[in-house]
């Protein structure tokens, strides 16, 4: 569904325009998910949020919710390098809340979901 709102985004429909809260609740979506490979999608979405927001999409900037759903996926996934892939994640984190983004700011539920992976 996220693949067509952005084609249909790009045909020219504004009001279809994909934005932080429909990526986050595609990222919880895997995060929940338990497929395999989940885990890898969350990311590769997130992956995808970060470089629309550097592209100037403003409603697309990433949140503490967006990287806590993936952390938790990975966390949740089992996969060999869970725990590594997680700490990246909030290692990346930690350097855009000191660059200034204050929505990324890491919290103890964060923490905590990099813990359990």
């Amino acid at each position: 569904i996220l693949e067509h709102m952005e084609q249909l985004h790009q045909q020219g429909l504004e009001d279809v325009r994909p934005n932080t809260i429909i990526y986050n609740a595609v990222i919880n979506a895997w995060a929940r998910s338990r497929e395999k490979g989940a885990a890898q999608r969350a990311e590769a979405i997130l992956n995808h949020m970060m470089k629309l927001h550097e592209s100037g999409r403003e409603d697309c900037s990433p949140n503490q919710k967006c990287f806590t759903s993936v952390i938790d996926a990975w966390a949740k996934s089992r996969e060999n390098g869970a725990a590594q892939r997680a700490e990246a994640i909030l290692e990346h984190m930690e350097q855009l809340h000191q660059q200034g983004l204050e929505d990324v700011r890491p919290n103890t539920i964060i923490y905590n979901a990099v813990i359990n992976a």
